[in-house]
């Protein structure tokens, strides 16, 4: 599954921006990220799909996931199939984006 992103500032001379896409279930994920800040912001949305979005955000991805089948939010027979994409960010940035579609199991 490919998810078309977009970047958009959430006000006049901001540094932060918000990434988001539109969901085939209806929703409308946002993850927030501050420039310059070492967290990735991050949306779970109700179909399973989990998006970050800035810095290292595949690596945050992948320790959110491990967190959530350790906690037993997912099951163990819970997977995701994992991509990446980018974004342009309002001041000119690249932001990374990693992303999680679930394959099997419950999200």
């Amino acid at each position: 599954m490919t998810i078309k992103f977009s970047a958009k500032s959430p006000g006049k001379k901001s540094d932060a921006v918000e990434v988001r896409y539109d969901c085939a279930c209806g929703c409308h994920p946002v993850a927030r990220y501050t420039r310059g800040s070492t967290e990735a912001g991050h949306e779970h949305c109700c179909c399973g799909i989990v998006h970050f979005a800035g810095q290292a955000a595949e690596s945050q991805l992948r320790s959110y996931l491990a967190e959530r089948k350790a906690d037993g939010r997912d099951t163990p027979e819970t997977r995701y199939s994992l991509a990446l994409d980018s974004v342009r960010a309002p001041w000119g940035e690249s932001i990374e984006i990693a992303y999680a579609v679930p394959t099997s199991g419950s999200a």
